[in-house]
């Protein structure tokens, strides 16, 4: 029996993209300004775009930013951004994962339309860099409610606490479903993500704090908290635990962020079939 193998078009790899990644693409370039203008970019910013696709949202950033890094990991999308935005003197195209690249050693803006299957991987990223100041990201409601909490949600979902004491995470903008290239099956928002001027918990507490966070939220039931109660008793823990609890506890933290880190590798090589799973 004789096989055949069939080249994939441009067009099917595209398609594989979109179920791999998860993104469709806004439609309206006047919507993108009006984001755009209700955001805090201006030309003395620099904005990561991540997954720029066509450049759609890149030809409206570059009207209102000094400096635009737009990142793409598909083939051949990146050849056509590049190509677009060779002699666009405020824009650098980038063809990598974004999980892979070294975020800007200078303060630095982010303005984009995220792949969702990694929207937890690339703002856990985000947070954990010194120079990123403030995010734009369109994402699933979902997801918006995971990362923001109550009031948007009836409870404070542990990545929301972990977040809380150095970030102001809020709804920015809710979408039509109509303002997406294929119409998504999904309802979809974008979130604003900035640093707070005064954090909430001194930063040499930040290791404490975290262990705290991941052994409450798998002991007991925390999430139903207001984040100010949730506060007063890591106050407690801090100054009324002895430091062999805390060791104790620490070290559980430890145990739990191992397993996360495996499911998240066994969760990534089954991406099409689950990805609106974080």
């Amino acid at each position: 029996m004789r096989y055949q193998i069939r080249r994939t078009t441009s067009s099917e790899n595209l398609q594989v993209r979109r179920r791999l990644y998860s993104q469709n693409y806004l439609r309206s370039p006047k919507l993108i300004t009006k984001l755009i203008r209700n955001s805090s970019i201006g030309k003395n910013d620099t904005v990561l775009e991540i997954g720029a696709g066509r450049g759609i949202i890149t030809q409206e950033l570059v009207k209102f930013a000094g400096k635009v890094i737009a990142v793409e990991i598909d083939d051949n999308l990146y050849r056509e951004l590049n190509k677009k935005f060779y002699e666009v003197r405020n824009c650098v195209t980038l063809h990598c994962n974004i999980l892979d690249y070294n975020l800007p050693q200078y303060p630095y803006k982010v303005f984009a339309n995220i792949p969702f299957i990694i929207t937890a991987d690339i703002i856990r990223k985000l947070t954990f860099d010194n120079n990123f100041q403030e995010g734009y990201l369109v994402v699933q409601n979902e997801a918006a409610k995971k990362f923001i909490g109550k009031p948007l949600d009836h409870r404070n979902q542990m990545m929301a606490t972990l977040l809380k004491p150095w970030f102001d995470i809020s709804l920015f903008w809710r979408f039509e479903k109509s303002d997406f290239v294929p119409t998504p099956k999904i309802n979809t928002t974008m979130i604003r993500i900035s640093k707070v001027t005064t954090p909430l918990i001194n930063k040499s507490y930040a290791m404490l704090y975290r262990d705290f966070v991941l052994y409450k939220y798998s002991r007991s039931k925390v999430a139903k908290l207001n984040f100010d109660q949730f506060l007063k008793m890591f106050n407690s823990y801090v100054y009324k635990t002895s430091d062999a609890q805390k060791m104790v506890i620490a070290n559980y933290a430890r145990k739990i962020l191992r397993q996360q880190k495996g499911l998240e590798k066994i969760h990534r090589t089954r991406l099409d079939k689950h990805w609106r799973k974080f």
